[in-house]
């Protein structure tokens, strides 16, 4: 779980825009919405890639649910595993509150890497809401540096 002084709504409006993710989720090189209409709607696709120690990974992405200003999830593929992760928001007195949840899925043989996938998977969960806060604060600051306060 992260801190933001953006509102709620900032911070969906950012999440809510594909270029916003491949700023933020680690090692993701390329990511193309693959389907028609807005993004952000569940349904809508995208198709990315990873890059980890050289290896580059395709991954896929399908949103399965957008709660405006409250929740986004998807469900993906990266490579041979399966996942599900998404972000719940919620306000509080300074701003708003960010929770990442992912949910690797082994199928089959992958079943066998559980114990390092999961490990991953933590690795993965920490760097993500690090980079998401970093880039609500390049924004924040952004977007100051655009309106000097007067003196």
């Amino acid at each position: 779980m992260i801190l933001s002084t953006k509102s709620v709504e900032d911070v969906f409006s950012f999440l809510n825009r594909c270029e916003s993710h491949k700023r933020f989720i680690p090692r993701m090189t390329a990511l193309d919405q693959t389907s028609p209409g807005a993004f952000g709607k569940a349904g809508t696709t995208l198709s990315g890639m990873l890059n980890y120690f050289g290896v580059h990974i395709p991954v896929r992405y399908e949103i399965i649910e957008a709660e405006s200003n409250h929740r986004l999830a998807m469900k993906g593929q990266m490579g041979p595993f399966l996942f599900k992760d998404g972000y719940i928001l919620k306000k509080n007195s300074g701003g708003t509150e960010i929770r990442f949840w992912l949910d690797l899925l082994p199928q089959g043989s992958t079943k066998i890497f559980s114990p390092f996938i999961a490990l991953l998977g933590k690795i993965h969960a920490w760097e993500t809401l690090r980079n998401l806060k970093r880039e609500l604060m390049r924004q924040e600051i952004a977007s100051s540096s655009l309106h000097p306060s007067s003196q």
